[in-house]
Parts: structure tokens; C-alpha cells; sequence
């Protein structure tokens, strides 16, 4: 049985996501018990083994965008790509399927992002590639609004107000530290991701009547993981 050795993990790991999901056998649907799973985050392989349910779980795993890597001895290898991760949530993988048997190359499994936010209807998580496609994401006070009718921006665009709170009332946090002008510290091209609280503020942001914005900006390591997935989507050109 293949076996992978994985890389202890830096502390400033701890505030990363989670990774859910089931290896399953593509034919019957059984579990694939003991099979490896991981993502790489630059030269560290970020992982853990299924167990005897074919059930998996890895954590903490940095924010940002993903190729799961699945292996099993006698099983083709599966990479399923744009896994979405994001600081204190859970994404769950749910088409981890192996097919038996030895192949050259190894399968391609595309999947869109499923984050566990059941308990958070008031969250809203706005990915890279989503900004990237938002028009006039050059200001991060119009690029909220646009995501959200609950959100709405002054004329000027420098202030912003949720579900008709006063002025002030938003919180910016910015790779954990707060901000007043989150312009003045994070160009909107730095942006990693976005997560908008407009309701149901988490008890760690404190008590806020308006919402909280949560930036996160994207490291070089996260830029390599995406393009790696972008990569593989295409089918590895």
C-alpha cells in the first residue's frame, strides 16, 4: 500500500480551513478505506489518511484555491481541482471517486466549491475568480455591494452601510488585523478573497448593529495553487 509522509504543519497554519469528504469506488459506491489525501500548499503537502469508512479530514489548510490529490494502491489516481478553501470554514469534497485499476495518465476530476455555511445564511464568500469577473472591483466598497442587496455604498463610495445602519458601523479586518481604510492598505488586486457578514457577526469580531468585512489577501503560494488547478482544468497545458 502506497504510503505518503506528510510535512508538519508552521503555526501560521492554525487559522486556516478544513477539507471534508469520502473516497468512494467509482463502480459501487463502496468506501476506499486508507487511501491518501492532500493538497499541496508550495513545498508542503498538506494531508491526512482515509479511514476505515473511506471518510477524510485535513486541517488547518491555508485559504485558497486547491488540487486534491486522492491515491490508493491498485486505484488510478484522481486530482479534482478549484477546492475552495477559506480561514474557519469547512469545504466538503463529495465526488472523491476511484476507479481500480493502473492507468498512464491520471484522471481529472473538475468540482466547484462547497462550503458548509448552514449555521451562516448571512455569510456571503466571494472567491478570486468571482472578483475577478465583478465590474468595477477596483474599489472594495462597490465590489461588496454588488454582492449583496444588503449592502449599500455613498456616492463618494467611501462609506458603506448595512441593511440601513449609520455610518462607521462596518468593520474591515484584513489578514486578521482591523482597518479603517482598507483602501489605504489593500489594493483590490491583492485580494485573495472576501467574506461579508451581514448579519449574525461572529462573537469574535465583537458586537457590531452593521456588518463585517473580512479580507483576506493572496500569497504567492495560493497564486501557484491556483494556477496549478487552472492548469489541470485545461487539461494540464
Amino acid at each position: 500500500m502506497l504510503t505518503l509522509s506528510f510535512a508538519s504543519l508552521s503555526p501560521v497554519f492554525s487559522q486556516g480551513g478544513t477539507i471534508k469528504g469520502i473516497v468512494t469506488n467509482d463502480e459501487n459506491g463502496q468506501p476506499v478505506p486508507y487511501a491518501n489525501v492532500y493538497v499541496m500548499y508550495g513545498d508542503n503537502l498538506i494531508g491526512n489518511v482515509c479511514d476505515f469508512e473511506g471518510n477524510f479530514t485535513i486541517k488547518p489548510v491555508p485559504p485558497g484555491t486547491y488540487t486534491l490529490y486522492v491515491k490508493y494502491t491498485g486505484y488510478q489516481d484522481v486530482q479534482i481541482t478549484d477546492v475552495v478553501v477559506s480561514s474557519d470554514r469547512i469545504t466538503f469534497v463529495d465526488n472523491a471517486k476511484m476507479t481500480a485499476g493502473i492507468f498512464i495518465d491520471p484522471k481529472v476530476i473538475i468540482t466547484a466549491e462547497k462550503i458548509i455555511d448552514k449555521d451562516m445564511p448571512e455569510l456571503k464568500i466571494i472567491t478570486k475568480d468571482q472578483l475577478d469577473d465583478i465590474p468595477g472591483h477596483g474599489n472594495i466598497n462597490n465590489l461588496i455591494a454588488v454582492t449583496t442587496s444588503d449592502v449599500q455604498v455613498s456616492d463618494d463610495n467611501n462609506e458603506i452601510y448595512f441593511r440601513g445602519s449609520r455610518s462607521g458601523d462596518a468593520l474591515y479586518i484584513i489578514d486578521g488585523a482591523r482597518m479603517l481604510n482598507p483602501e489605504s492598505m489593500c489594493p483590490s488586486v491583492a485580494i485573495g478573497r472576501v467574506q461579508v457578514y451581514t448579519g449574525g457577526v461572529p462573537a469574535k469580531y465583537g458586537d457590531f448593529t452593521g456588518g463585517v468585512i473580512v479580507i483576506e489577501t493572496q500569497s504567492y503560494f495560493e497564486w501557484l495553487a491556483a494556477k496549478e488547478s487552472e492548469r489541470l482544468r485545461n487539461g494540464g497545458f
